[in-house]
C-alpha cells in the first residue's frame, strides 16, 4: 500500500509553537537543506512563506578550514595552525543570516569527526545566530560520497557516532539527517537512530529512501512512523512532502517534525497551505495569492539574491522559482519561454514587472470569458 492509499485522518496536530529537537519554533514545518539552493536569500523567502525553520545549504567543514602553510598568514591564525575562514569569503556568504529568517539551522558535512567538530567551531565563529548544528548524512551524490561523508557516513556508523558527540560540547542541538539504510550496511534504520540518538543527538532527520534510490522510486511509507513509535518526540521526516495531506500523515504517525525540500520549490505556497490544512492561523494573502502578491515576492527575492549572490545567480534561482510561484496562471509557460534566454537581472525583472499587466489583462478577459 502507497502512502496516497493510506486513510488521510483529520489534522490532529496543534495549531501552536512546538518543542522540537531542543529548539521552540513556531510549526513543525522546516525547508530542507537544498546544495545550491537554500541561499539567504531563498530562506527568508520561505520564512516570509511560514517555515518553522530554515536550513543553510550543505556546508563543506574541510572548507571552512585551509591548510596549516596557509594559515600562518600574519594576524589571521586560529588554533593549532588552522585559518578561519576569511571574511567576505563564500564560505562565509554561505553562513550570512538575513534579518527576518526563520531560526536557521547550519547543513554540515565532512568525511571524519575531526574534520566536522574543526569545521562547526568555526562556523559558529563566523556566524553566531545558528540555532543548531545539522550533520549530513544522506546526501547520495558521487561528489560527496568521494570524500567519505553524506550517506557514505551509513557505512561507517561509528564514525557518524562520533562525530555527534564532537559536536554536543559545542552548545547547540545536534541534528543529523539520513537515509534508510539498506540489509548490505552495518545497521538498520532504527539501530543507526538509536546511535545517534545516545551519542546526543537532538533529533534525527529520516528520508526514507535508500542511498541507492537518490530520489527516485517510492520512499518507504512504514518507515517513518515506526521510528517515530520507538523515538517519541525524536523523529523528523523527510521525503516526498508534495501536499499538505502528506505532511499530516508524518505529524500524526507521531513524527515531530516535517521538512519540505523538492514539493516546496515546485510549489512555494506549500507552506502556507499546510499550515492551513493543519489549523495554523494564515492571512488570506498567503492562502489565496494574488498575481501582484505573487509577482512582488518574486521580485523581492531577486532584488535579495542579487545584493548577496549577484546578478548571474540571481537570473537563475528566478527562473528556478518562475514556474511554481505562478503556478496556475494563464500565460505561465510564455513567460517562462520569454525569460529562457535571458542573462541580465536588469532585463529579467523588466520581464516580470511587465507580466503583472499581462496576467490582469488574462484574468480579466477569462473573466469575460466566463
Amino acid at each position: 500500500m502507497t502512502l496516497d492509499e493510506l486513510p488521510v485522518p483529520p489534522p490532529s496536530v496543534a495549531a501552536h509553537p512546538v518543542e522540537i529537537g531542543g529548539l521552540r519554533l513556531a510549526n513543525p514545518l522546516l525547508l530542507a537543506p537544498l546544495a545550491g539552493v537554500t541561499i539567504p536569500a531563498l530562506r527568508l523567502l520561505y520564512s516570509k512563506l511560514g517555515a518553522g525553520a530554515v536550513h543553510t545549504e550543505m556546508i563543506s567543514c574541510a572548507g571552512l578550514l585551509v591548510s596549516e602553510r596557509q594559515s600562518r598568514k600574519r594576524n589571521n591564525t586560529g588554533d593549532e595552525g588552522y585559518e578561519i575562514v576569511s571574511p567576505g569569503s563564500k564560505t562565509e556568504r554561505m553562513l550570512a543570516v538575513l534579518e527576518g529568517e526563520s531560526p536557521v539551522i547550519a547543513q554540515l558535512f565532512a568525511g571524519d569527526a575531526e574534520t566536522m567538530a574543526r569545521g562547526a567551531e568555526c562556523a559558529l565563529g563566523v556566524q553566531s545566530k545558528i540555532v543548531a548544528l545539522g550533520i549530513n548524512m544522506a546526501c547520495p551524490m558521487p561528489k560527496v560520497l568521494k570524500k567519505g561523508a553524506g550517506s557514505k557516513l551509513l557505512e561507517r556508523p561509528e564514525v557518524a557516532f562520533d562525530m555527534v558527540r564532537r559536536l554536543v560540547p559545542l552548545g547547540l542541538p545536534v541534528w543529523p539527517k539520513i537515509r534508510k539504510c539498506p540489509p548490505t550496511l552495518p545497521l538498520t534504520t532504527e539501530a543507526f537512530c538509536e546511535g545517534l540518538l545516545e551519542a546526543g543527538a537532538a533529533t534525527v532527520t529520516v528520508h526514507g529512501r535508500t542511498p541507492a534510490q537518490r530520489y527516485t522510486g517510492e520512499t518507504d511509507v512504514s518507515l517513518l512512523p515506526r521510528l517515530a513509535t520507538l523515538f517519541p518526540g525524536k523523529v523528523c521526516a523527510s521525503g516526498d512532502v508534495f501536499s499538505p495531506e502528506r505532511a499530516a500523515e508524518y505529524l500524526n504517525g507521531g513524527c515531530a517534525a516535517v521538512m519540505l525540500a523538492r514539493g516546496a520549490i515546485a510549489d512555494p505556497f506549500l507552506f502556507p497551505r499546510t499550515l492551513a490544512f493543519l489549523g495554523y492561523e494564515v492571512h488570506n494573502k498567503y492562502r489565496n495569492p494574488s498575481p501582484d502578491f505573487q509577482l512582488s515576492l518574486l521580485l523581492d527575492f531577486g532584488e535579495n539574491v542579487c545584493a548577496g549572490s549577484g546578478p548571474r545567480i540571481a537570473v537563475l534561482m528566478v527562473k528556478r522559482l518562475l514556474s511554481g510561484m505562478f503556478k496556475g496562471l494563464p500565460g505561465i509557460g510564455e513567460l517562462r519561454r520569454a525569460a529562457a534566454h535571458i542573462l541580465s537581472w536588469k532585463e529579467l525583472r523588466g520581464i516580470l514587472e511587465t507580466c503583472e499587466v499581462y496576467f490582469e489583462r488574462r484574468e480579466e478577459h477569462s473573466g469575460c470569458a466566463s
